[in-house]
């Protein structure tokens, strides 16, 4: 998995003390759970080893930090066990898949401190691969790093120093009396590796994929993995982007009352964290191939109250232009809702968006109206009419992938 953005920036010094702060107590808590004869070695999250898609944003103490949607790290390495120290800037739960090797996908909640997540392995070389499933509304993510059991260069955990030695604004720390398993001080040089194809998906609870398990509570049953953008992005070999919102709309939010006032997509989209205005994600930090724009079920979800065609065409253009400056070298789907009567109420303001900026002169700019040909999805695909089951998912994927083999030449 090759790395597929460029991070170039740090969060700003309130967030950055916050998180540190919460860090520290995290910290002098997890030293009551290196216990035993395990030896680990060391390896911060923004190293050259660490391969990572989604919006992740880097620290200067060697974290990556993640609060805007679907993520995935992975690594490989040699040893007979792995951790993962993560913490949160909250105390809601976020859900993780981690996959090891050729072996399944299984679920866990993270929690703060060090999250045991493979032990007793037979020793010799392997694959982990951790995706965050749960939507940014849930917190931001701070991942330390992993320690690799059994490493070359590893450390024996019950010779750890005093908690203190894990102070964060070290940049050498990296746990309570850990040092990295790396001893001769340098990280091994990332090669270079070929642009891969690259896909961002931007909208609200269905882009997140909401509901799409089957039990739990909202954020338990909530896969942005098993999403449609990702299914999407890996039937084309591509890396992906999943940058969702529960209940955020183009020009209205979900069940929004007048004098909608609240922010919108527009004013959201360049957010690296959805609970914090700052830090911004910028366009140097990444170049997607293709941006998805997935909006407009919570637009018309109050139907006494409406927005007009007009108005909601106005916005719309609004919105593509905000991102057209925010992506100025991608392809853009302006993709309707499964929903065929929303999906309906979408297609004159969303239509005629496109149209007036294809005319406009810009002309990679796509209407995509998924109920163009009949409904695309049956009543079996959808858990509520709304958001749709892993088979209404499949379904808008392969459907999209036709249309990028078309528009994109990808095979």
């Amino acid at each position: 998995m090759s790395k597929f953005y460029s991070m170039q920036v740090s969060i700003i010094n309130p967030v950055r003390n916050k998180i540190r702060a919460i860090m520290m107590l995290a910290l002098l808590a997890a030293g009551l759970v290196f216990c035993g004869t395990a030896a680990a070695g060391f390896v911060p999250a923004n190293s050259p080893r660490i391969k990572t898609m989604g919006r992740w944003i880097p620290t200067d103490n060697g974290s990556l930090n993640a609060g805007r949607g679907a993520v995935i790290a992975s690594a490989e390495f040699e040893g007979t066990g792995v951790w993962a120290q993560m913490y949160s800037d909250s105390q809601r739960d976020v859900w993780w898949l981690k996959k090891l090797d050729d072996g399944p996908f299984e679920r866990f909640k993270s929690h703060m401190g060090t999250n045991v997540l493979y032990q007793n392995l037979p020793p010799g070389k392997h694959q982990l691969t951790i995706i965050r499933e749960t939507e940014g509304m849930q917190g931001v993510t701070i991942l330390r790093g992993f320690f690799f059991v059994g490493e070359k260069g590893s450390v024996d955990l019950t010779s750890a120093a005093t908690p203190t030695s894990g102070n964060p604004e070290r940049k050498d720390a990296v746990g309570p009396g850990i040092v990295s398993g790396n001893t001769d001080g340098k990280e091994p040089l990332p090669q270079d590796q070929p642009k891969r194809r690259s896909i961002e998906i931007i909208g609200d609870s269905v882009a997140a994929g909401a509901f799409i398990y089957p039990e739990g509570d909202y954020f338990q049953r909530e896969s942005g993995y098993l999403a449609f953008g990702p299914r999407l992005a890996r039937m084309l070999d591509a890396d992906w982007s999943c940058v969702a919102s529960s209940g955020e709309g183009a020009v209205r939010n979900n069940e929004e009352k007048a004098p909608y006032t609240a922010k919108h997509a527009e004013e959201q989209i360049e957010r690296a964290f959805y609970t914090q205005q700052e830090p911004r994600w910028n366009s140097d930090m990444d170049d997607p191939d293709l941006v998805i724009l997935a909006y407009g079920e919570n637009d018309f979800n109050d139907a006494a109250n409406r927005p007009s065609d007009e108005y909601f065409k106005t916005q719309y253009k609004k919105l593509i232009l905000k991102l057209r400056q925010f992506r100025p070298n991608s392809v853009i789907f302006c993709m309707t809702p499964a929903n065929t009567v929303t999906s309906r109420q979408c297609v004159p303001g969303m239509g005629g968006a496109v149209a007036e900026l294809r005319a406009e002169g810009d002309t990679r700019v796509y209407f995509i109206d998924l109920n163009a040909n009949g409904p695309l999805l049956d009543s079996s695909d959808f858990l509520d009419g709304v958001h749709p089951l892993g088979s209404g998912h499949e379904k808008i994927a392969r459907h999209l992938r036709n249309r990028v083999q078309s528009i994109m030449g990808w095979n």
